[in-house]
């Protein structure tokens, strides 16, 4: 089988789940080949239909397969190299890789109302828009969960569970949109030191800095 790996992304400062599939397969050291279809431009979705099943990014070509969907690839890369060859994306711990996963899971399916009014692509703006009533009780339903992750963590590395995981891959995007609009972290005080080293992740720094240097977008 051919070994290539090619991620489709949007544009790097609109597509968050683009960025959810490029931190993971720099987590796990994979070489890889990235290609960018520009969201704005591909209204129909004709490009993406082209290189996904789904229509949508992130989609992960490996050799001959392809798997769209960012916790997809996240599950697919964990399976497909394992460690010890490659770092592990989830905890070795049942009882923690369950916590890892349903934390996943809530934040794959969850937070809508955070999603819509503090959209990523409005995070690169000079000055974003006042989220609204709901979008900030999700944002506080989100501090409240990571908090309780933060109190049971164990004493090695500063993320969810020790070192970076799964978990915290599928929340980098949502920690960007806590910080630049400015979310209280009050009720939750073990989150802003823990959004700060997820920030400063190499990875995420990386994807941050291509995003901010690309025109900022109000709509898309």
């Amino acid at each position: 089988m051919d070994d290539t790996l090619v991620l489709y992304i949007g544009e790097k400062n609109i597509s968050s789940w683009s960025m959810r599939a490029y931190l993971a397969l720099v987590a796990k050291n994979l070489p890889f080949e990235e290609s960018t279809i520009e969201l704005r431009t591909d209204k129909d979705r004709e490009r993406r239909r082209r290189v996904s099943p789904t229509g949508r990014v992130p989609v992960l070509h490996h050799g001959a397969r392809v798997i769209p969907d960012s916790l997809a690839i996240i599950e697919y890369l964990d399976e497909a190299f394992p460690p010890p060859a490659h770092p592990a994306l989830w905890p070795s711990d049942a009882g923690r890789r369950a916590h890892a996963r349903w934390l996943a899971a809530t934040m794959h399916s969850g937070f809508t109302k955070l999603r819509e009014s503090m959209s990523f692509n409005l995070c690169f703006l000079p000055k974003p828009p006042q989220p609204t009533t709901e979008a900030l009780a999700e944002a506080g339903e989100m501090l409240s969960l990571l908090q309780g992750a933060l109190d049971r963590r164990p004493e090695t590395g500063p993320f969810l569970f020790g070192p970076f995981t799964a978990a915290d891959i599928m929340y980098a995007p949502a920690i960007v949109r806590l910080t630049a609009f400015r979310v209280p972290t009050a009720r939750a005080p073990k989150t802003p030191a823990y959004m700060e080293a997820v920030l400063a992740h190499p990875a995420v720094k990386r994807w941050m800095d291509a995003a901010r240097a690309l025109p900022p977008r109000e709509t898309y």
